[in-house]
């Protein structure tokens, strides 16, 4: 079956994008094939620098002409090159994968083209965008017009105030594919592999510090980010005689490699009031690696095959 999707994706960083890369990689050997539109600006902070797109994969990235301030009119131009790729190609379901722009545009598109939707959404666009309430009603009209709402127990209630009769697919968030994440007993370095904001809590860093000098471990940090968090480790590390070195952040392929030598991983801690799990934690698990985080994360529940079983059937239910 052919698939349109219209979310995050690399070249944009996160482990949203991430798991969709993952998890397409995976459906393509099983005949679910996926047309991609996603956004990001060039010069965007989040972007992964060296990522070559695959064909199947268009992106938005060049800045528009002055329209609003501020104002790249991600909806519109998402649903417009949509529609242009279905012109040319016959597509099964529309699927968005995060809320806003993305989950908004595949509705529209959907409605264009009368073809079934599929809901994907994260933590921070359901428990931070959803709760203010600012969208109510156009979420219940999403919802109401999604075949499948792909989601988690944990978040059942959150989508049954939005809309009792949802029709809601329960699934596990992200589990790795032990094909490529696994211990190989290379592992000697630490790395921290993300991004700091604005709103990150700095304390984080007093955490990885006293959890690297518990383990003995004075070696070279190698931060995979941005230039905002490589500034970040280098203000506090290097007064602390720690060497940090600096990477761009890398495409997902390249994540198992980067896990295999690493023996600590830094992570950050999910932020207060967004129900979710971070992909990087089981990831380094997999890999051998010793997680050192200040907050909570658990292990999926499920072996990989059938996490792919279940993700099979989202699409199976929404066609038929």
């Amino acid at each position: 079956m052919n698939i349109l999707f219209i979310g995050k994706y690399p070249p944009i960083e996160g482990g949203t994008a991430s798991a969709a890369y993952w998890r397409h990689k995976e459906l393509l050997k099983h005949g679910i094939n996926f047309e991609i539109v996603t956004c990001i600006l060039n010069d965007s902070d989040y972007c992964i620098p060296k990522y070559n797109n695959n064909e199947n994969v268009h992106v938005l990235s060049e800045r528009i002409s002055w329209h609003i301030p501020y104002s790249q009119l991600y909806a519109e131009q998402l649903i417009s090159l949509a529609l242009k790729i279905a012109k040319n190609k016959e597509f099964d379901a529309v699927e968005g994968s995060y809320l806003f722009p993305y989950g908004f545009a595949a509705f529209v598109v959907a409605k264009i083209l009368v073809k079934p939707l599929i809901l994907r959404h994260a933590g921070s666009d359901l428990h931070r965008i959803i709760s203010a309430g600012q969208f109510d009603d156009v979420v219940r009209e999403m919802t109401s017009n999604a075949k499948v709402i792909v989601t988690y127990r944990d978040c059942e209630d959150v989508w049954r105030r939005i809309d009792k009769n949802a029709r809601l697919y329960f699934t596990e968030r992200y589990v790795p594919n032990a094909s490529f994440f696994y211990d190989d007993g290379k592992g000697q370095n630490a790395v921290f592999l993300g991004k700091i904001t604005e709103k990150w809590n700095r304390n984080q860093f007093d955490y990885f510090l006293s959890g690297l000098k518990e383990r003995k471990y004075y070696g070279a940090i190698r931060v995979y980010s941005n230039n905002y968090t490589v500034s970040a480790f280098k203000d506090y590390f290097e007064k602390q005689g720690f060497i940090v070195k600096p990477y761009s952040f890398i495409d997902p392929e390249d994540v198992p490699s980067v896990l295999k030598n690493a023996k600590y991983v830094l992570l950050s801690e999910i932020p207060s009031g967004i129900l979710e799990e971070s992909n990087l934690f089981s990831e380094a698990v997999k890999c051998g690696c010793e997680v050192i985080c200040a907050g909570k994360h658990h292990m999926p529940k499920i072996a990989y095959d059938e996490y792919i079983q279940q993700q099979i059937k989202i699409y199976k239910e929404t066609v038929s």
